[in-house]
């Protein structure tokens, strides 16, 4: 009988959804691992709190409009926008017919959010180790390690290109890339959180919406119909620019602190490559797969 029928009736749909489940799971193992080195290198260690310290103190290379825009949208994150942006995660997934879908997007949202105060608080513990800590806000002097704020917004983006239709997801992602590496930069920028605060963020973000992602796969994935569209260049290509736009603007803006000039470009440039690459690789995920509706 295996031999008559279709080969694709035995392993096309078992080995589809099986292959995108899979890469959710070791994700979630990169951003658990990612979560701990930055934690390690640039919180426990001296020399990680002195390239923290001076990205942070070298953030002056950043106009007063762009600080002053930043801290404008970071103020509009509160627990009422929490709140709406889960209930219209939901309410995406309920119009479309993946109720299931949009209670374990919204529940990984939601842990994300919580998770992060937690672990700020009980977890990751900060303490001073080089002198220029003393140089920081009286905020900063404390456990400020993953960032709220950005874990909120990153998280955000991941939900909502999980609860998206399979052919927005290309475009989408591009967008919230820029979105995410818009406030997880803004954070520093502003001078609410250090730049280890924010690659925190994105890693416990990303640990957390990889883990709904792999439960939703497998309640309620099924091989995509049609052929999946590759959006992956168009988010290396907005990235890249971003990217070079930074870049570009601090290396010609006025040189008031140029002893921390070096520290502040790489770990913003690295946070802004790390929030497209996040969002760009969560996307490339779901090309292959797509939710069965409550009817299906």
């Amino acid at each position: 009988m295996r031999q008559i029928l279709p080969r694709a009736l035995f392993q096309q749909p078992m080995t589809s959804e099986g292959r995108v489940q899979t890469r959710f799971l070791p994700g979630t193992i990169v951003c658990y691992v990612l979560l701990v080195v930055f934690y390690v290198v640039l919180v426990k260690t001296g020399w990680g709190h002195q390239l923290d310290d001076e990205a942070y103190l070298g953030r002056g290379s950043v106009s007063h409009q762009v600080i002053a825009l930043d801290a404008v949208l970071l103020r509009l994150v509160s627990d009422g926008t929490i709140m709406a942006a889960a209930a219209g995660l939901f309410l995406i997934s309920f119009v479309r017919r993946r109720a299931l879908v949009g209670l374990i997007t919204v529940a990984g949202f939601l842990i994300a959010v919580l998770g992060a105060e937690i672990l700020k608080d009980y977890v990751f513990q900060w303490r001073a180790l080089v002198p220029a800590d003393a140089q920081l806000g009286e905020d900063l002097q404390g456990n400020s390690y993953p960032s709220g704020h950005a874990t909120i917004v990153t998280a955000f983006v991941l939900s909502l290109l999980m609860v998206s239709p399979a052919r927005w997801r290309p475009w989408l992602a591009a967008v919230l890339g820029a979105i995410s590496s818009l406030f997880t930069t803004g954070v520093l920028f502003a001078g609410w959180h250090r730049a280890s605060d924010a690659l925190g963020a994105l890693a416990w973000a990303g640990l957390c919406m990889n883990l709904a992602a792999a439960a939703a796969v497998r309640l309620r994935g099924q091989p995509a119909l049609a052929k999946p569209r590759h959006g992956l260049l168009a988010s290396i290509i907005v990235g890249v620019v971003i990217l070079l736009f930074f870049l570009l603007t601090a290396a010609i803006a006025a040189p008031r602190y140029p002893h921390h000039d070096l520290p502040f470009l790489l770990l913003s440039g690295l946070i802004i490559a790390g929030s497209f690459a996040l969002t760009a690789w969560y996307s490339r995920q779901f090309e292959a797969v797509d939710f069965r509706g409550a009817r299906s």
